[in-house]
């Protein structure tokens, strides 16, 4: 059988998205340029489970366009939120040829009725348990409209990575899973809604998938591992000896974990074992925000000194920070950059709160009456206002928004953060200069948007315009360092 899995990328604000490997890629939006590394590995796990006597060929929209004439009798879709809508023209433009498509991913999950009447397949949850009966059935060709996965995957029998189906133009390092899921049930996270409980994978496994990066591949795919965890030191025990187990390997390492993880102890052990980027889920600086949002495991009293472990042993630290939680004042979103400044965070990034459909978050706001009318998926980029916000009007959390995002990567302030990384190593300092300059150019860019969108709503109804007197119709400013 001839099959494509293909992972779709093609975010709404870049319809066309022209460009790729130029500047224009660094303004995409920011759950896809963390993302963006894991696509390779979810379409290259996938193929995995695939029979290997399949004709399967590995199709990355980062790489280059879908040929919607391939000669194929069944597609894979992979897909999250901000591409949803091209995953369903595409979905489309098969079917139209009579080709077998299977839809899967994140929002398919958790949306399966946006792809229903497509005439398209969708898997809901993990893939791992429905595969052997969706193969069963292509091979039958009697698929049915939904698979939904009946339990979790047992994380020890995933297969290697196909890194044989990687197009040789994608040159980025490979992403690698250790670990699924996490332990909390931050209110406002979207894996509060797929409720799946955390896991971890065999350490010899891992070490396998990073050790069978083929050789002819560049400096930076074999010896960068990014790994996608949700919350790798969850399980404090098992980040350790993991990190024990990638020092002989002599990689250079990046992942996601809550603040909690870090003690002196595995500071260190992270440091020694290649750890060089870090994205570590803040969130806030409001206490009260945390602590609506069932996050109190967060103490934001502690932030500044486990961030600085981490600077100590050479680890930049990303981090976001959503705008518009229950907690959030407008004082406090007002001197938000100046706090975000003091906790010493290398690249920081800024996101209005999404109400994900399954989630707490959005099950108070809907029960409540304050979810804004249309559709959820126009405001799942982080920079559209969902909901009635409990203290600020929704015109002022936009603005705050982009009164966060001008004076954090104010030029200014990009310089003195990257000048505080020189005594931390030419690594930290290389990452955190990297970092901050695609991440200035694209949260203001957003901010210059936000604001562009503001004063045409506000032209509209006839009021003030946002650009000028501001200050005088909002405690929000806008700019400066």
């Amino acid at each position: 059988m001839r099959v494509a899995v293909i992972l779709v990328w093609r975010p709404k604000h870049f319809p066309s998205w022209e460009g790729r490997g130029t500047p224009p890629h660094d303004r995409i939006p920011a759950a896809l340029s963390v993302a963006r590394a894991a696509a390779p590995y979810t379409g290259t796990h996938i193929a995995s489970l695939l029979p290997r006597d399949w004709d399967i060929r590995l199709v990355h929209e980062m790489v280059r366009d879908v040929d919607l004439e391939m000669d194929v009798d069944a597609v894979f879709l992979s897909t999250m939120d901000f591409c949803a809508p091209h995953a369903r023209r595409l979905a489309a433009a098969f079917r139209a040829r009579g080709v077998t498509v299977i839809v899967g991913g994140l929002y398919p999950t958790l949306h399966p009725e946006y792809f229903a009447g497509d005439g398209v397949s969708v898997v809901v949850g993990e893939a791992e348990p429905v595969m052997p009966r969706l193969i069963a059935d292509l091979r039958r060709g009697r698929l049915e409209p939904l698979y939904r996965a009946e339990g979790l995957a047992d994380l020890s029998t995933i297969p290697p990575p196909r890194y044989d189906l990687v197009e040789t133009e994608f040159t980025l390092p490979m992403g690698y899973e250790a670990t699924r899921g996490c332990p909390f049930s931050c209110s406002f996270c979207v894996l509060s809604a797929l409720r799946s409980s955390y896991r971890r994978r065999p350490i010899g496994n891992v070490l396998r998938d990073i050790q069978q990066i083929p050789a002819n591949w560049s400096w930076r795919q074999r010896k960068i591992v990014n790994f996608m965890d949700n919350n790798l030191g969850a399980d404090r025990a098992y980040f350790k000896e993991l990190c024990e187990a990638l020092i002989p390997l002599k990689r250079f390492w990046s992942t996601e974990t809550s603040i909690d993880t870090v003690t002196p102890e595995t500071a260190r052990l992270m440091g020694k074992s290649g750890c060089r980027y870090l994205y570590i889920g803040l969130e806030s600086l409001a206490q009260d925000s945390l602590t609506m949002s069932n996050k109190r495991h967060n103490r934001v009293r502690d932030y500044r000194e486990r961030i600085r472990l981490l600077h100590d042993n050479g680890i930049v630290v990303m981090s976001i920070f959503l705008l518009g939680l229950d907690g959030d004042t407008p004082e406090y979103l007002e001197r938000l950059p100046e706090l975000v400044e003091e906790v010493d965070v290398d690249i920081p990034v800024y996101s209005l709160a999404v109400p994900i459909v399954g989630t707490p978050f959005h099950a108070a706001l809907r029960d409540a009456g304050r979810l804004a009318s249309g559709d959820l998926l126009d405001a799942s980029d982080g920079v559209h206002v969902a909901y009635e916000p409990r203290r600020v009007s929704p015109d002022e959390l936009e603005l705050a928004l982009a009164h966060c995002m001008r004076r954090t990567y104010h030029p200014l302030r990009v310089a003195r953060r990257i000048a505080r990384r020189a005594v931390n190593g030419h690594w930290a300092l290389a990452m955190s200069a990297a970092a901050n300059q695609s991440y200035m150019g694209y949260q203001r860019a957003l901010a210059r948007t936000t604001l562009e969108r503001l004063a045409e709503r506000r032209r509209a109804a006839g009021a003030a315009d946002v650009d000028g007197p501001r200050r005088a119709e909002s405690p929000i400013a806008v700019d400066g360092a």
